[in-house]
């Protein structure tokens, strides 16, 4: 006999709203637990409700794109050398750029 679960939606009724966890939004919490909920992309004003999806969230402990371009080191492989085929195979010449800033780590 299989156990079969039926789940509608993605987050329970009685969960946390998905702002809560994304970088778009502002969260302000009163000292009675009243909550102040302000979208800075998607609505660019409050939110009433509880989110249970959103097409622009964006987790709050994930680095944004070019936060991690900031950081990478770039590694390039250049062709030397006379163009088309050669027998002993290309002349390479690797070169690697360290990251602009180091990432907020001690040197």
């Amino acid at each position: 006999m299989a156990l079969q679960i039926k789940i509608q939606g993605e987050t329970p009724k009685s969960g946390k709203s998905l702002c809560h966890t994304c970088k778009y939004s502002s969260i302000v919490v009163g000292q009675n637990c009243e909550e102040l909920i302000v979208c800075q992309h998607v609505f660019e004003g409050r939110v009433t409700f509880k989110v249970a999806r959103c097409g622009e969230y964006h987790p709050s402990n994930m680095p944004w794109k070019h936060e991690m371009e900031d950081m990478a080191w770039k590694i390039e492989a250049r062709k030397r050398g006379q163009k088309g085929f050669q027998p002993d195979g290309p002349d390479l010449q690797v070169v690697v750029t360290p990251p602009k800033n180091n990432g907020g780590f001690p040197e």
